[in-house]
């Protein structure tokens, strides 16, 4: 019994003798012993992920050791160590451009594409944030970091190129929707898209603003802020066809924007007498009742139908 409870008393030490996860200089020890090849060949998943996970971490150690690694990586891992160097590029730029500029790591596969966000999991957006907290990290340290940069810049250039094809792209066709509208408006301003957007396209969002959807309306708020005539004309007239649908919610869009002498006046220079008429029917009972809120509103429509009515 003494003995088991000996054994039983040592089996921690032994299990914390066995060898331990790989180190930089373990990592070391066996490149200069058996080459980079056999070395990193002795890794296991585990193994090898602790070594991704350490230069990605920008440990200088780490870095410090990629020229001797490189030979030894082939392309599934290199890919991997690759992602790595990108990863811990804005957390420590003069280590990593130091191991990847190092004579011995021009043999590493992808060692080109550091600097040019190799990311393949990664989205728009997260790589639009990667960029803004890599490209002042790099131009901190001066000179040294121009080639990385401008790659950096290129592929950012290239992502922003792509991301506006794919949004002219379903611009152009799909049915316009208000969320659609929404992401044109949040990726590039209310001026850009006013100016971008084809005749069509235009009168697509009038046609949704003139239906007095709620959704419409809120897209039409947002839009008004814009300084493109033709869309503002556009706004005006689509509002006022919205009147004899939703008189409350039309009535609540930017009034800063529009003047509702122009609003409620029967904006529509290109209709006839009975088209005016029918107008002016609709949009008055729908003014009505909405009673005192509607007012204003109703007061320019009666005078506008006076003279009409002349």
């Amino acid at each position: 019994m003494k003995i088991i409870c000996a054994l039983c008393a040592l089996l921690p030490f032994v299990v914390l003798a066995a060898p331990g996860a790989v180190t930089p200089q373990s990592l070391h020890a066996s490149i200069q012993a058996s080459g980079a090849v056999k070395a990193i060949q002795e890794l296991d998943e585990k193994g090898m992920k602790t070594v991704s996970n350490g230069i990605a971490g920008a440990t200088a150690e780490w870095l410090t050791l990629l020229p001797e690694m490189a030979p030894g990586l082939d392309a599934g891992n290199a890919e991997n160590v690759v992602i790595a160097l990108a990863t811990a590029l804005p957390e420590n730029p003069p280590a990593v451009l130091s191991a990847i500029n190092a004579p011995g790591a021009a043999g590493l596969k992808g060692i080109d594409k550091v600097c040019s966000m190799p990311f393949r999991d990664m989205d728009d957006p997260a790589l639009a944030r990667y960029y803004r907290k890599t490209e002042p990290a790099l131009k901190k340290i001066g000179k040294k970091a121009t080639p990385c940069r401008d790659k950096l810049k290129l592929a950012m250039g290239v992502l922003q190129l792509g991301a506006q094809a794919e949004q002219n792209y379903t611009l152009n066709r799909r049915k316009l929707t208000p969320d659609l509208v929404w992401k044109a408006i949040n990726k590039d301003g209310v001026d850009k898209l006013a100016d971008a957007i084809s005749d069509q396209q235009r009168q697509n969002i009038g046609d949704g603003i003139s239906s007095g959807s709620r959704e419409w309306l809120f897209v039409a708020d947002t839009l008004a802020q814009t300084k493109n005539p033709q869309m503002h004309s556009m706004l005006t007239v689509s509002l006022a066809s919205a009147l004899t649908q939703n008189p409350c919610d039309v009535l609540k869009v930017s009034p800063a924007d529009f003047d509702i002498g122009i609003l409620c006046g029967m904006p529509f220079p290109n209709a006839d007498n009975a088209a005016l008429k029918l107008y002016y029917q609709k949009t008055q009972s729908a003014l009505k009742k909405i009673r005192r809120r509607g007012e204003a509103c109703l007061d320019v429509l009666e005078q506008e139908y006076s003279v009409l009515s002349k």
